[in-house]
């Protein structure tokens, strides 16, 4: 998971930005739910909490490209990473 990990504190290089830090910090919440570490759903299955909170990665939605914009990353290569990591995870390869 170290190479998935969003940095939430400023870049070396880059000034601080108390509103890009706050929409980082959105992303590392949802990775953590995709991946199991986060807070749990009582409402449904945890097989159906972790399908939703993986798709939100994986399928195409506004909501997850402008949340990449405002904190300053690319959606496309987010989803490309957080795909690759999952399909990783499911051949037991990834490193947690």
């Amino acid at each position: 998971m170290e190479n998935l990990k969003i940095k939430a504190l400023s870049i070396e290089g880059e000034s601080k930005n108390p509103i890009q830090s706050l929409w980082r910090n959105v992303l590392i919440v949802a990775l953590e739910d995709a991946i199991g570490k986060g807070f749990r759903c009582y409402g449904m299955s945890d097989r159906n909490y972790y399908n939703s909170a993986r798709a939100y990665f994986t399928e195409p939605n506004a909501d997850f490209k402008a949340v990449c914009t405002f904190a300053g990353f690319d959606h496309e290569y987010i989803r490309m990473k957080a795909t690759q990591y999952f399909r990783k995870e499911q051949d037991g390869r990834a490193k947690r």
